[in-house]
């Protein structure tokens, strides 16, 4: 896929699935950076959701040739899910929900997204659940790493998208309405949180430029950073008097 405009290239994907499937294909929507209008060549990634009206491992079979093209090209797997599924789950995946919900281009079919209620309840167990399990991994990234620079910066690169999502969801369970930009959700929901937003702005600052983030576990900034992500999970997991 030669087109560089991430619209442009989800929406292939989805037209040669439909050559293979026709109106088995539901609907299908856009999300993540590219819906947020903060898309970076090279570092974002295009999410693509999907939905079918039955799965099945032959369906999956057919399908995973376009899927394995679009991989190779770089980008993360589409989601593809069976629509039916999709109704049953939404109260699985009430982060996903919500950032869909907030920030979605539909491409195909039903938006299927935008009239889905957000339950805050679920919302606070999945941030809980999911921001200890990140934070565990940037814990371990950090013990494996400590000597590793490059290593090092690309682990807190690629673990702040999660946790500008684990900030969306601390604002939401507030009762505030997260703003699109990310940098935005970095200032408000650090400060919500009681923390500073210095050290995840300034690696946010180095993915949108695409430059290289060099950082040793000995550098203020891996410790500020630490610091920061442990600063949500108290707020989420003590939310509400927990």
């Amino acid at each position: 896929m030669k087109n560089k405009d991430p619209k442009k290239q989800a929406a292939q994907l989805v037209g040669q699935l439909r050559e293979i499937f026709g109106d088995r294909i539901e609907s299908a929507i856009i999300y993540g950076s590219v819906a947020r209008d903060e898309y970076i060549e090279g570092v974002s990634d295009i999410n693509v959701m999907i939905l079918f009206d039955q799965l099945d491992a032959t369906t999956l079979a057919a399908a995973s040739p376009v899927a394995r093209r679009w991989f190779r090209d770089g980008h993360t797997p589409p989601l593809i899910i069976e629509e039916e599924q999709w109704r049953r789950a939404t109260d699985v995946f009430a982060i996903e929900l919500a950032d869909m919900r907030d920030a979605h281009i539909p491409i195909l079919g039903e938006d299927v997204v935008a009239n889905e209620e957000l339950h805050l309840p679920e919302l606070r167990i999945q941030a809980e659940r999911e921001l200890r399990g990140k934070l565990l991994q940037l814990q371990t990234g950090m013990l494996m790493g400590a000597e590793e620079r490059d290593g090092l910066g690309k682990l807190l690169q690629k673990a702040l998208p999660s946790f500008v999502t684990y900030l969306r969801a601390a604002l939401r369970l507030a009762g505030r309405e997260p703003a699109r930009s990310s940098e935005t959700v970095i200032r408000e929901g650090m400060a919500l949180v009681g923390g500073s937003a210095d050290p995840f702005l300034e690696v946010w600052n180095t993915r949108v430029q695409r430059r290289a983030l060099r950082a040793a576990i000995s550098d203020p900034i891996v410790d500020a950073y630490h610091t920061a992500a442990e600063q949500i999970a108290v707020f989420i997991d003590t939310y509400g008097g927990k």
